[in-house]
């Protein structure tokens, strides 16, 4: 499918736009009156982190142009204060596979890695070990496993175990917006449990990109310091920070609604006998089947000319020889797909 056909589409997950249309977008918003950033500095990222913080109830937070940066000046700003170099993660998180372990390779952290493949580790797992680390990580859903969230019992215990044993524990916070219905938890609520939270400005709020880090103002000084070693202290990111402002004001309100939607359509794909649906926790989830990739995705994509919509990107070989899956995720523009569409999507998909 060509670009320009696909740019065409209706998207049920996160829409993309095209230079022209960001341009339009940027050109009609009220902060472009803001004196421009420069250097991480200015009127318009000082708005950006103040609003951050007090959403998350942190004291201080700090702007990014990569989430990527930010984490791994969390993270070995951590390490640092504690002298302990070793760090708990997910063998399934963002940290480790999207990012390609940069934790270490680029910061020199130790990865003690835990879980499975399909859910979340446990706090037991995190007592059974037998040796001191530095950090916890938690991603806030681990997109890899399926969206899966950490049970709210869980947190809570491992917030007060980091709390005695001295380690920092950081949420992966990526798809935080999306994960306050599950937990039936405020923003505020669910960050207290964590010593720094990073947050996307460019998922769940639509914004060009760039990240937010959180936490105690001293942690994230030194935070700050990492960030110019990493040399992420652009001249200006202006456009970054209009369209995040925006995403707050637009978009934050609108993303319970996705989560409800995701909700909806998986209970009506569960209808299919091919398919085996896992349980949303955010706006997404996962969608299993058998047959050939090579098939399946040329066919959704003559699907998705024929009705002008596309509800995911393709499906992927599992571990399994002949099982597939794809990923669902319900964006800021879900309403202009209908759920008889997405149904004869998916019957015209399925028929021999």
């Amino acid at each position: 499918m060509t670009s320009d056909v696909q740019s065409a589409l209706r998207k049920l997950s996160m829409p993309t736009a095209s230079p022209e249309q960001w341009l339009t977008k940027l050109s009609q918003s009220k902060y472009l009156s803001s004196p421009i950033d420069s250097y991480g500095n200015g009127e318009l990222v000082e708005q950006l982190e103040h609003r951050i913080a007090s959403l998350l109830g942190k004291p201080s937070a700090l702007f990014f142009a990569k989430g990527v940066t930010a984490q791994l000046c969390a993270l070995r700003v951590a390490a640092d204060e504690r002298n302990n170099r070793s760090l708990i993660l997910h063998p399934k998180s963002h940290l480790a596979i999207d990012e390609q372990n940069s934790y270490q390779h680029l910061v020199g952290l130790n990865g003690v890695l835990l879980g499975g493949a399909k859910d979340p580790f446990t706090f037991d797992q995190i007592k059974a070990l037998q040796q001191s680390v530095g950090a916890l990580t938690v991603e806030l859903p681990i997109r890899r496993i399926g969206f899966k969230l950490t049970p709210w019992d869980e947190l809570q215990k491992m917030s007060e175990w980091c709390k005695e044993q001295k380690v920092h524990f950081h949420m992966d916070g990526a798809r935080l917006w999306e994960s306050t219905s599950f937990y039936g938890k405020s923003l505020n609520e669910i960050s207290a449990l964590f010593d720094s939270v990073y947050v996307s400005l460019y998922k769940g709020l639509g914004g060009m990109g760039g990240a937010v880090l959180a936490g105690d103002t001293e942690f994230i000084e030194q935070c700050k310091v990492w960030r110019t070693r990493f040399g992420s202290d652009f001249y200006t990111l202006f456009p970054f920070l209009v369209s995040a402002l925006e995403g707050l004001d637009n978009q934050l309100a609108g993303i319970p609604g996705q989560v409800l939607r995701a909700k909806e359509i998986a209970s009506q794909l569960s209808q299919f006998s091919q398919l085996e649906v896992t349980t949303p926790h955010t706006n997404g989830f996962f969608v299993f089947t058998e047959g050939s990739n090579n098939n399946i995705n040329q066919k959704a994509d003559a699907i998705s000319q024929s009705m002008g919509i596309q509800l995911f990107t393709k499906f992927v070989q599992t571990s399994q020889a002949s099982r597939l899956f794809c990923e669902i995720q319900v964006g800021a523009e879900h309403a202009k797909i209908s759920n008889n569409e997405i149904l004869e999507y998916f019957s015209r998909l399925l028929e021999e």
